[in-house]
């Protein structure tokens, strides 16, 4: 396995492999990573998730490392969350509402082998432990996607779960039986429709319609009927495939779902691994892109490109917008790492087999002329990082106010975006307010933005800060400066 690399970013458009001096020398990879501060001192941790598909020989430890600023410290082992079973997806949140961030981990269970789910709870000391039996989430499948989020708004955590040759799995948070106790998780996938596809590999939580209501996202990774080619060029073709396809669950309210995919035009064979969302031209709706990881030459198939055309139909812009690279797109993630204010896109184009050449992709967006507001929330009460605060950013346009809504976090279930909220305004001439629903205390109101810029906002203040931040050219050449005399 080939091993981790971190890449400093220097400000001026370069990096600089800082992998040693950050203790990481030696790390070895593995399918996925998720990022998140999960000791609340203010900066990222990183956990490493190891052993997918690989079934009997995947009894791989995944890798928890604690960012102590300076470098990482690798705390699997002193943590509590050593184990050793097959898994390429985590997600982080606060299920209990207690201001520390908990650990979900989907293993892999096949005929030969179980591997239960597995959550860990934060005990705010730096350690965890594992309830997932305790709380009804011991879940058994070849889980292959996890995602956190609040399905019903009523302030706490709910888990959907994407499985290959089983049902898609929605667990509502009850919330503790009694006072102090932990809260419990009840399987309510019939009632809202969630379980298919078959064939399910990444999903997400997200806001698609811009309606307040969070939405599911499963994406399918082919049949059993035909090849995974076969599908992907009928799909092209305008030809029925066996494939169930990408699926898009509108939350309707009250725990029910409605299946949208063939209505707003996504439900296309696309075989997903790596996947995730942003606002790719900055108008304020979600866009998606999908990573085609099969390592497999002959399904060497295009990641795809889906722009979202104000909740109403999802347009493939794959070959307009550049983005149909026949590499194995496996993590995907959104940020505007050049601070221009729109969000680029980075996407690891690795491969199952020795030799692979496949180089990595950074696409730089080349912005689209709209307004834009980032966020960087930090919470007091609630976790450092504010994973899950729901925000909803107001606006006055030419014609009439609009609302955009945004839950923070790292996105998709494959790949890692940043947990900074980096949100597209369009048209927008001036910024009305901003709410935000702290997971601990509640909701809060701030006003005094000002268009594309860049703010601070901490839980328990009145007033949001302004963050200096200078844009810079990506792969500029660094200039020397002039000589003295």
């Amino acid at each position: 396995t080939d091993p981790v690399h971190y890449l400093e970013n220097d400000g001026s458009g370069q990096f600089e492999d800082k992998t040693a001096a950050m203790g990481l020398a030696g790390v070895t990879g593995g399918l996925n990573l998720t990022h998140a501060d999960y000791d609340n001192d203010g900066d990222a941790d990183v956990l490493i998730l190891r052993g997918a598909w690989l079934g009997e020989a995947g009894h791989h430890p995944n890798t928890l490392l604690r960012n102590d600023g300076a470098k990482f410290t690798d705390v699997t082992e002193s943590s509590g969350i050593l184990s050793f079973h097959p898994t390429q997806t985590a997600d982080w949140g606060d299920y209990d509402r207690d201001g520390d961030l908990d650990l979900f981990i989907g293993n892999e269970s096949s005929r030969e082998e179980v591997h239960p789910c597995e959550l860990f709870e934060n005990q705010g000391d730096g350690t965890f432990v594992e309830v997932a039996k305790q709380v009804g989430l011991q879940h058994t499948a070849y889980v292959k996607g996890v995602a956190w989020g609040d399905i019903d708004d009523d302030g706490d955590l709910d888990l959907y779960l994407s499985t290959m040759g089983s049902s898609n799995v929605l667990y509502e948070n009850l919330g503790p039986a009694s006072e102090g106790g932990r809260p419990r998780f009840s399987d309510i996938t019939a009632r809202a429709t969630v379980g298919a596809p078959l064939l399910s590999f990444p999903t997400w939580f997200w806001d698609y319609d811009q309606d307040g209501r969070l939405d599911i996202l499963a994406g399918s990774y082919g049949s059993f009927e035909e090849s995974m080619l076969e599908g992907v060029v009928a799909d092209y073709l305008g030809l029925p495939t066996a494939d169930e396809g990408i699926h898009l669950y509108r939350n309707l309210g009250e725990g029910r779902f409605e299946e949208v995919s063939e209505k707003t035009e996504i439900r296309h064979t696309v075989l997903p691994m790596g996947a995730n969302f942003g606002d790719l031209d900055g108008d304020g709706w979600l866009d998606a892109y999908f990573g085609t990881g099969q390592p497999d030459l002959a399904t060497l198939v295009p990641n795809r490109m889906f722009r979202n055309a104000q909740g109403q139909r999802f347009e493939d812009v794959t070959t307009s917008g550049g983005f149909g690279h026949l590499q194995k797109g496996h993590g995907i993630a959104f940020g505007d790492i050049d601070h221009d204010g729109d969000q680029d896109i980075f996407a690891t184009m690795g491969g199952a087999y020795e030799g692979d050449t496949y180089a990595n992709v950074l696409f730089e967006n080349p912005g689209h002329g709209h307004r834009w507001l980032t966020l960087r929330l930090s919470g007091t009460r609630s976790s450092r990082d504010a994973r899950h605060a729901r925000v909803r950013i107001e606006v006055k346009t030419e014609s009439e106010p609009r609302t955009i809504h945004r839950v923070v976090g790292t996105g998709g279930s494959f790949g890692a975006s940043s947990s900074q909220l980096e949100v597209g305004l369009g048209a927008a001439t001036a910024v009305i307010a901003v709410t935000v629903d702290w997971p601990v205390s509640g909701s809060a109101r701030y006003q005094g933005f000002s268009l594309d810029r860049i703010y601070s906002i901490e839980e328990g203040q009145t007033d949001p800060t302004e963050v200096k931040s200078v844009p810079f050219k990506l792969g500029a050449v660094p200039v020397a400066p002039p000589a003295q005399d």
